[in-house]
């Protein structure tokens, strides 16, 4: 058994193929086969041909959480709209896009004609 073991080491060593930095020798492998252009791969649950024309969309890795979600989109939110305004020229308080007076100084109610 042992002088086996020792012919066979002999033998292994006497073939001198290239050996890798950890000293396990490289096996040659042959190339691999050209694929064809047209080759496609059907897959079951799709019922379609899966081949090269096939495209791929975007998919995010991970759910957004409501709190990151509503932290990314509160700047586009609405801004409240004032719902009482003052009159730029008499100062009295009107809803804002009504029309308050003709842009006269004092009080409109008082007629000076």
């Amino acid at each position: 058994m042992a002088a086996a073991a020792g012919w066979l080491r002999r033998a292994a060593s006497a073939v001198s193929l290239p050996r890798m930095p950890s000293g396990l020798p490289l096996m040659p492998t042959p190339p691999p086969a050209p694929l064809p252009e047209a080759q496609s791969l059907v897959l079951p649950g799709l019922g379609a041909a899966v081949g090269p024309a096939m495209e791929l969309m975007a998919v995010p890795k991970k759910k957004i959480s409501k709190y990151k979600r509503g932290l990314r989109n509160g700047p586009k939110a609405l801004k409240p709209v004032p719902v009482i305004v003052r009159c730029r020229c008499c100062g009295r308080v009107k809803l804002p896009h009504f029309y308050c007076c003709s842009g006269e100084r004092g009080n409109p109610g008082d007629s000076s004609s």
